[in-house]
Parts: structure tokens; sequence; C-alpha cells
């Protein structure tokens, strides 16, 4: 058993991972909201437990078990997301702050049950990778919108979780899914000028708000996008418990549910 503040930092180390910036001590403090001293003393502890290894100065990495708890946390995460999303009827600006504090107390049945539910999905509601069972991720070759070449697009995730950031990108229309033209890049750091589908007019995205969206060229489709389209409409059906004399249990109690593609449209 470990504390949720310990599931929190591991999952902040892969947080870090995916946006390729480095463990310090200073990035996890900014991360979590919490003073440096705090972090130092935390990595030092969880490098006594063997889930990291943490050279002063010089910043932490996960060890094998370390990488593993802290996949499995978010794999609880963003399943816990995604139901919010689909079945409870949150907004994609909400769910995070719930899953924060659900993840951490709902049981490995509990999320495996969710798992099932949805047809074992592979994204949540901001287009990140869910982990699988066993901890795999699928390979992602999405590129920020910031580094991108003025060329056709689709929005593949959203990386800042900030409620008032994601309610701009909603009132926008620039959520995950949704294709648009990148036509020019201002001059200077100037902003960039989009054409989304379906649009008459161009909008301007400011670059700082670039840096959180990540965009896929237009006629590329990753693995997941096959096996998503493969599956969808297929119908996942639980498994019928068995009373205590062997013979199934009523009828009732099985539940079939149309699988729902993850949130693309809000």
């Amino acid at each position: 058993m470990i504390s949720s503040t310990v599931e929190d930092y591991l999952k902040a180390f892969l947080k870090l991972e995916d946006m390729n910036e480095k463990a310090s001590t200073s990035n996890l403090a900014r991360h979590l909201s919490v003073a440096d001293a705090s972090v130092t003393d935390m990595l030092r502890k969880l490098q006594k437990t063997g889930l990291l290894e943490y050279t002063p100065y010089y910043g932490a990495t996960l060890t094998a078990e370390g990488r593993r708890l802290a996949l499995r946390i978010l794999r609880r995460h963003r399943l816990i997301e995604l139901f919010l999303h689909q079945i409870m009827g949150y907004g994609w600006e909400q769910v995070h702050d719930e899953a924060e504090k659900l993840e951490h107390v709902v049981s490995d049945f509990f999320v495996e049950r969710i798992d099932a539910f949805l047809g074992h999905p592979d994204k949540d509601p901001h287009g990140e990778v869910i982990p699988d069972a066993r901890g795999f991720r699928s390979q992602e070759l999405d590129i920020c919108l910031l580094l991108a070449d003025p060329g056709e697009y689709t929005v593949r995730k959203v990386t800042n979780d900030r409620p008032e950031f994601l309610a701009y990108l909603e009132k926008e229309s620039l959520t995950p899914g949704r294709s648009f033209v990148l036509l020019e890049r201002g001059p200077f750091h100037g902003p960039l000028k989009l054409l989304l589908d379906g649009r008459k007019e161009a909008q301007y995205f400011g670059l700082e708000a670039a840096k959180s969206i990540y965009v896929l060229p237009a006629g590329q489709l990753h693995g997941e996008d096959r096996s998503r389209k493969e599956r969808h409409g297929k119908t996942i059906a639980f498994p019928i418990a068995e009373s205590r004399s062997g013979s199934a249990a009523p009828s009732r109690r099985k539940r079939d549910r149309s699988r729902q593609t993850p949130g693309r449209s809000r």
C-alpha cells in the first residue's frame, strides 16, 4: 500500500516525462504546487523505498517498480475521467479535479469494470493515451502545435488540464478530433492563424496556448484509431455472476451497453 501523496508524485514524474521536462525539484514543486523543500524530502523517501533513483541537484528518475505504479495510477485517473465525461455527463474541464480524488480510493476491480464498460478505450476526454492493464501505452506521433508548419491537422490531445484553459478551447471549438488548417505563423513570435473545418473565417491562436495542443497531420491514422473504428458499435457484455449453487444469476443482473467512442465533440 502506498499513500495518495506518493501516487501523486509518481504520476507527476510521468507527466513531466511526457512533456519532455526534467524531473527536477523545482519542476516537481511547480507541478504539484508544493514547496521545494517538501519535494526534496519526498524524493529521499521514495529513493529509500526503491521507487526512484535520486541525485541531489540533478533530479530523479523512476525505477521499474516506480514506473509500474505510476502507470497504474495514471490508468486509473484517465479511465475515471472518461467515465465521468461519457457516463456521468461531466464537462471535459470538470473531470480532472474529480478524478484526482477518486483515483486514490477506488479498487482495481472497480477500475477494470469501468474499462470493460467503456469498451477498453484508448484515450481520455483530453485525448491523452490510457495505459492498458499491463501498463503499455501506444506510441504517438503527435507534434506540438507550437512547432507545426503550415498545413492541415487534426487536434489529438490537450496536455493542460486547467479548467479555464479547457473552457477556452471549448469556446474556440479547438478540441480533440477537430480538423483545421494552419494558414500562417505570425512574424516575431506572433499568433498562429487557423481556419477550422467548416468555418469560413480564420481565427488567431496564441503561442502560449499552442504549447498545450498536440496535433497530427491530416491523412495520418495511428494504430489506435484504426482499432477504435473496428470496435465501434460492438456490444460489451458483462459476464453473468454465478449463484452459490453454480447456476447463472438472474438475467436482470446482466448489463449490455453499446460502446461509445471517447468524447470528441463537446
